[in-house]
């Protein structure tokens, strides 16, 4: 009778055991399933909050992402910005230089071509007696060789370009044009005539035409205003 005793209790107590084990397995399996809910919500939020950053900074600046995305044109990609991590800004120095290397090739030391970069645009400034006579908007012969630099480098890019003619504040006495502002213009035009048969796309070009009112010297003086009398070939980065 005792021997039946002790064996069903030892029975009992076996059953009691496993039953206290499949119970701490159920409490173990629940408690993973909770963290893992926990850090599924938590990349959630993590990659939202990151969305919400860019997508402030997009609204901000909402050029950045074309100028992260937008294709080289060319080898020579001096206006179209940084496009790759092998760019640099030495590199942009160096292309920068031999643009103005190249339209100033043909022209003597006095009428050397201004490239004036900034960070919204890059001007190449000529003075008007470099392309044309006094009182013309014809172009020289002599300055076509510097024009076609020009436009050699202007192919290079995709960009807008806007040129623009300036004078001086002498009134203009005589002659084809009555006005500074006639002059200025009618010079213009000629150039974004020229830089189109060049092969320069005409959706790229416009003119305009200032007269005396953006003086980058004093008018004044002699120098000054030689200064003032001069084509802006303006590329809008």
């Amino acid at each position: 009778m005792n021997n039946l005793y002790e064996k069903y209790k030892n029975l009992y107590k076996k059953t009691d055991t496993s039953e206290k084990k499949n119970h701490l397995n159920r409490w173990v399996v629940s408690y993973a399933d909770f963290v893992t809910v926990l850090l599924a919500i938590f990349m959630v939020l993590w990659i939202s909050s990151n969305l919400d950053i860019k997508n402030e900074a997009l609204a901000k600046n909402p050029e950045q992402k074309y100028e992260k995305t937008s294709p080289q044109t060319g080898p020579n990609h001096l206006l179209d910005g940084v496009q790759n991590p092998s760019d640099s800004k030495e590199i942009k120095v160096i292309e920068f230089e031999k643009m103005a290397q190249n339209i100033n090739s043909g022209l003597s030391d006095k009428n050397k071509a201004q490239i004036i970069k900034e960070n919204t645009k890059t001007t190449i400034r000529l003075s008007d007696g470099v392309l044309f006579d006094e009182g013309s908007a014809i172009i020289k012969a002599s300055s076509k060789k510097t024009l076609d630099a020009v436009a050699g480098e202007l192919k290079k890019s995709n960009k807008n370009i806007i040129v623009e003619g300036h004078s001086d504040n002498m009134p203009i006495i005589g002659g084809k044009y009555s006005s500074n502002w006639e002059l200025s213009t009618a010079r213009a035009t000629n150039i974004v005539s020229y830089l189109i048969n060049s092969g320069i796309e005409k959706e790229r070009l416009s003119a305009s035409g200032y007269a005396d009112n953006k003086p980058v010297a004093s008018n004044n003086t002699d120098e000054g205003r030689a200064k003032n009398r001069r084509v802006d070939i303006v590329i809008v980065n």
